[in-house]
């Protein structure tokens, strides 16, 4: 109901979520011969990268930060807002998703900008969440040597529109 009241507004209707990858990989199955013993090359730092990902119905919009805090979600809101426009926007209650900077940030683009928030403990109302599954799936059990390779292969990952899962019925009416 909200988001046709929204849409009807002429906004543009979107869900945001965050995630971390690392250079160590997820082992997740995978194909070996009979007797063989596969083994993995693993790359042991401890360097990791945050995606913030918002998903309209058309468009997977993504930003990679080092940090999760809330200078960096003010600075993927204003992506977002120039990208779309006119944004409503349903985030979880994560902590850098409140505060002065977001406060200040959602004042200044009253017209244009709306921000709400999913009820607590409710990922699987996030149409988000699924769209890291492939991302994960794609880097898992590879050697990644660097932060830059592990971006360029997030990106690929993410400007494929077959590789995104499909969206709930109610968001895409």
């Amino acid at each position: 109901m909200l988001a046709r009241y929204y849409r009807k507004k002429g906004f543009i209707v979107a869900c945001q979520d965050e995630a971390t990858f690392g250079l160590i990989p997820n082992i997740v199955r995978g194909w070996a011969k009979i007797g063989s013993r596969p083994t993995r090359v693993h790359n042991f730092q401890h360097k990791y990268i945050n995606v913030f990902g918002a998903r309209s119905k058309k468009a997977f919009v993504f930003s990679f930060t080092k940090r999760k805090r809330q200078r960096q979600f003010v600075a993927f809101l204003g992506k977002l807002s120039r990208r779309w426009h006119k944004v409503c926007l349903f985030t979880d209650n994560a902590p850098w998703h409140r505060g002065n900077r977001v406060d200040a940030f959602l004042k200044t683009h009253q017209k244009t900008f709306r921000l709400h928030k999913f009820p607590k403990y409710c990922p699987d109302l996030n149409p988000v969440e699924p769209c890291w599954k492939p991302a994960r799936k794609t880097v898992g059990n590879r050697f990644v040597p660097s932060i830059d390779a592990l971006e360029d292969q997030l990106k690929i990952v993410f400007s494929d529109p077959f590789l995104m899962p499909r969206m709930f019925k109610c968001i895409s009416d």
